[in-house]
């Protein structure tokens, strides 16, 4: 009877500061992590909607709250995602389809390897998926974990642009 759910979670991370910045990194990161997702979206939307049914989940990360050091390019392309499953949100549930946003914080992955930084919190791959199934049991538009973490960084959102960047520095030392 159709597409039941589909779950987005494509992502490609370099750590890159301003000046290491190049055009075909960029079109690499936003195609996978921007692109891909809404290609995937233009596949199974229409008949989502057409049906009345379905759910559509988008994993971006907390890296997309606020501009982080080294995300360059991945913070940008995942509040992109934050944004559209708002956007998404507000269109198509009204019309039977659900949207749920995950953002989770640091997971071990091969992605996350390439940090040569303190990770707070760093979660396993296999409690990163319990958290994310336990997310969409509960029905709520966004999930996020480890919420010691990923609250911190919520709360990072209200503050004051000088306080924040003032904060950010001196966590990161750069």
């Amino acid at each position: 009877g159709g597409i039941d759910m589909v779950v987005f979670m494509a992502g490609t991370y370099f750590p890159l500061r301003a000046w290491e910045l190049t055009s075909g990194r960029a079109h690499e990161v936003v195609a996978t992590n921007l692109l891909g997702v809404l290609d995937g979206l233009a596949v199974v939307l229409p008949e989502m909607l057409t049906r009345g049914s379905g759910q559509v989940v988008i994993v971006s990360s907390v890296a997309g709250y606020r501009g982080l050091p080294r995300s360059l390019l991945y913070g940008p392309t995942k509040a992109a995602l934050i944004n559209l499953a708002e956007v998404l949100y507000l269109d198509c549930a009204p019309k039977g389809v659900g949207v749920h946003l995950v953002n989770p914080g640091f997971v071990r992955t091969p992605l996350t390897a390439q940090n040569d930084f303190d990770m707070p919190h760093l979660i396993e791959p296999d409690e990163a998926a319990a958290q994310i199934v336990a997310g969409l049991e509960c029905g709520e538009f966004e999930s996020h974990f480890p919420k010691a973490f990923t609250r911190r960084m919520k709360f990072l959102r209200w503050w004051p642009d000088r306080w924040y960047f003032a904060a950010i520095r001196r966590a990161t030392k750069l």
